[in-house]
Protein backbone atom coordinates (compact mmCIF):
# COMPACT_ATOMS: atom_id res chain seq x y z
CA UNK A 1 0.00 0.00 0.00
CA UNK A 2 1.78 3.05 -1.04
CA UNK A 3 1.23 6.58 0.83
CA UNK A 4 -1.53 7.89 -1.35
CA UNK A 5 -3.47 5.25 -0.76
CA UNK A 6 -3.27 5.35 3.01
CA UNK A 7 -3.66 8.90 3.22
CA UNK A 8 -6.71 8.23 0.78
CA UNK A 9 -8.31 5.61 3.31
CA UNK A 10 -7.44 7.94 6.45
CA UNK A 11 -9.42 10.62 4.63
CA UNK A 12 -12.14 8.35 3.50
CA UNK A 13 -12.56 7.37 6.94
CA UNK A 14 -12.65 10.87 8.59
CA UNK A 15 -15.56 11.52 6.27
CA UNK A 16 -17.06 8.56 6.97
CA UNK A 17 -17.13 7.05 3.09
CA UNK A 18 -16.18 3.51 3.17
CA UNK A 19 -13.83 1.91 0.49
CA UNK A 20 -16.72 0.49 -1.57
CA UNK A 21 -16.14 0.25 -5.12
CA UNK A 22 -18.55 -2.22 -6.86
CA UNK A 23 -20.97 0.12 -8.23
CA UNK A 24 -21.05 2.78 -9.97
CA UNK A 25 -22.99 4.91 -7.43
CA UNK A 26 -20.15 4.26 -4.70
CA UNK A 27 -16.90 5.15 -7.06
CA UNK A 28 -18.86 8.16 -8.12
CA UNK A 29 -19.92 9.23 -4.08
CA UNK A 30 -15.95 8.87 -3.47
CA UNK A 31 -15.02 10.74 -6.88
CA UNK A 32 -17.45 13.82 -5.70
CA UNK A 33 -16.43 13.95 -2.09
CA UNK A 34 -12.55 13.81 -2.47
CA UNK A 35 -13.03 16.79 -5.02
CA UNK A 36 -15.01 18.76 -2.01
CA UNK A 37 -12.92 17.38 0.29
CA UNK A 38 -9.58 19.24 -1.75
CA UNK A 39 -11.53 21.99 -1.90
CA UNK A 40 -10.90 22.76 2.19
CA UNK A 41 -7.65 23.47 0.79
CA UNK A 42 -5.85 20.00 1.61
CA UNK A 43 -4.33 18.83 -1.58
CA UNK A 44 -4.27 15.20 -1.99
CA UNK A 45 -2.55 15.49 -5.15
CA UNK A 46 -5.94 14.22 -7.54
CA UNK A 47 -6.21 16.57 -10.38
CA UNK A 48 -9.72 16.40 -12.01
CA UNK A 49 -11.33 17.02 -15.79
CA UNK A 50 -14.66 17.43 -16.91
CA UNK A 51 -16.16 14.37 -17.57
CA UNK A 52 -19.60 13.23 -18.46
CA UNK A 53 -20.92 13.13 -14.39
CA UNK A 54 -19.01 16.31 -13.72
CA UNK A 55 -15.14 16.44 -12.11
CA UNK A 56 -13.51 13.22 -12.69
CA UNK A 57 -10.04 12.07 -11.79
CA UNK A 58 -8.72 8.80 -13.23
CA UNK A 59 -5.20 8.59 -10.41
CA UNK A 60 -8.71 8.65 -7.30
CA UNK A 61 -10.00 6.18 -9.55
CA UNK A 62 -6.55 4.37 -9.94
CA UNK A 63 -5.58 4.61 -6.26
CA UNK A 64 -9.38 3.91 -5.19
CA UNK A 65 -9.13 0.53 -6.77
CA UNK A 66 -5.66 -0.51 -5.71
CA UNK A 67 -6.68 0.50 -1.99
CA UNK A 68 -9.48 -2.03 -2.11
CA UNK A 69 -7.79 -4.56 -3.58
CA UNK A 70 -4.57 -4.28 -0.79
CA UNK A 71 -7.33 -4.01 1.73
CA UNK A 72 -9.43 -7.09 0.05
CA UNK A 73 -5.73 -8.96 0.36
CA UNK A 74 -5.58 -8.31 4.45
CA UNK A 75 -3.17 -5.07 3.84
CA UNK A 76 -3.50 -2.82 7.00
CA UNK A 77 -0.87 -0.55 6.20
CA UNK A 78 -3.03 2.34 7.24
CA UNK A 79 -4.07 1.41 10.48
CA UNK A 80 -0.43 2.52 11.76
CA UNK A 81 -0.88 5.74 10.44
CA UNK A 82 -2.63 8.97 11.11
CA UNK A 83 -3.37 12.65 9.35
CA UNK A 84 -1.37 15.68 10.37
CA UNK A 85 -3.54 17.89 12.68
CA UNK A 86 -3.46 19.91 9.17
CA UNK A 87 -4.74 17.39 7.83
CA UNK A 88 -7.22 16.51 10.19
CA UNK A 89 -8.44 20.16 10.59
CA UNK A 90 -8.90 20.55 6.87
CA UNK A 91 -10.62 17.20 6.45
CA UNK A 92 -13.48 18.12 9.29
CA UNK A 93 -14.25 20.87 7.04
CA UNK A 94 -15.35 18.81 4.39
CA UNK A 95 -18.54 17.39 5.40
CA UNK A 96 -19.99 21.12 5.42
CA UNK A 97 -19.75 21.81 1.68
CA UNK A 98 -22.09 18.78 1.57
CA UNK A 99 -24.14 19.74 3.62
CA UNK A 100 -27.67 21.24 4.17
CA UNK A 101 -28.69 18.85 1.20
CA UNK A 102 -32.69 19.86 0.99
CA UNK A 103 -35.71 17.62 0.43
CA UNK A 104 -36.29 16.27 -2.82
CA UNK A 105 -32.48 16.67 -4.44
CA UNK A 106 -31.35 12.96 -4.05
CA UNK A 107 -27.56 13.05 -2.02
CA UNK A 108 -26.17 11.81 -6.00
CA UNK A 109 -27.50 14.78 -7.74
CA UNK A 110 -26.58 16.98 -4.86
CA UNK A 111 -22.69 16.07 -5.24
CA UNK A 112 -22.59 16.32 -9.06
CA UNK A 113 -24.13 19.49 -8.60
CA UNK A 114 -22.00 21.34 -5.84
CA UNK A 115 -18.97 19.56 -7.77
CA UNK A 116 -19.79 20.69 -11.09
CA UNK A 117 -20.75 24.17 -10.44
CA UNK A 118 -17.66 24.96 -8.58
CA UNK A 119 -15.35 23.40 -11.36
CA UNK A 120 -17.13 25.45 -14.11
CA UNK A 121 -17.00 28.67 -11.90
CA UNK A 122 -13.66 28.13 -10.61
CA UNK A 123 -11.70 25.75 -13.13
CA UNK A 124 -13.06 25.15 -16.96
CA UNK A 125 -12.16 27.27 -19.56
CA UNK A 126 -15.45 29.27 -20.19
CA UNK A 127 -13.64 31.74 -23.02
CA UNK A 128 -11.83 34.41 -21.82
CA UNK A 129 -14.74 37.20 -21.80
CA UNK A 130 -17.03 34.70 -20.04
CA UNK A 131 -18.67 35.72 -17.06
CA UNK A 132 -19.41 33.51 -13.90
CA UNK A 133 -22.54 34.22 -12.44
CA UNK A 134 -24.91 31.85 -11.71
CA UNK A 135 -26.73 31.79 -15.36
CA UNK A 136 -23.44 31.81 -17.04
CA UNK A 137 -22.24 29.07 -14.89
CA UNK A 138 -25.87 27.17 -15.52
CA UNK A 139 -25.90 27.44 -18.84
CA UNK A 140 -22.72 25.66 -19.26
CA UNK A 141 -23.53 22.67 -17.33
CA UNK A 142 -26.85 22.56 -19.02
CA UNK A 143 -25.07 22.35 -22.16
CA UNK A 144 -23.04 19.28 -21.26
CA UNK A 145 -25.43 18.32 -19.13
CA UNK A 146 -28.76 18.43 -20.12
CA UNK A 147 -30.40 15.99 -18.32
CA UNK A 148 -30.51 19.28 -15.39
CA UNK A 149 -32.45 21.33 -17.59
CA UNK A 150 -35.76 22.36 -16.08
CA UNK A 151 -33.84 21.79 -12.58
CA UNK A 152 -32.81 25.61 -12.22
CA UNK A 153 -34.18 26.05 -9.03
CA UNK A 154 -31.76 22.93 -7.69
CA UNK A 155 -28.63 24.35 -9.12
CA UNK A 156 -29.88 27.96 -7.34
CA UNK A 157 -29.82 25.68 -3.84
CA UNK A 158 -26.12 24.15 -4.84
CA UNK A 159 -25.32 27.68 -5.93
CA UNK A 160 -26.46 29.02 -2.41
CA UNK A 161 -24.55 26.17 -0.16
CA UNK A 162 -21.48 27.11 -2.69
CA UNK A 163 -22.14 30.60 -1.23
CA UNK A 164 -22.76 29.80 2.62
CA UNK A 165 -19.27 27.82 2.65
CA UNK A 166 -17.02 30.43 0.82
CA UNK A 167 -17.20 28.65 -2.66
CA UNK A 168 -17.91 31.40 -4.89
CA UNK A 169 -15.87 33.93 -3.81
CA UNK A 170 -13.20 31.33 -3.20
CA UNK A 171 -11.71 28.44 -5.39
CA UNK A 172 -10.72 26.88 -2.00
CA UNK A 173 -12.26 27.73 1.51
CA UNK A 174 -10.09 30.37 3.69
CA UNK A 175 -8.05 28.87 6.41
CA UNK A 176 -9.89 28.77 9.79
Amino acid sequence: MNSSQIVLKLVLDSIGQPVTLDTFDHRFTIQKKIYLTQLTGLDLAYRFGWYLRGPYSRELTRDAFRLNEEMELGERDYEKETLSPFARKRVQQAPQIWANKPDGIDEDDWLELLASLHYLKHIAYMGKDARREFDDVWQALIDSKPRFKGRKDDGRKVWEQLRRVGLLTNKVLPAA
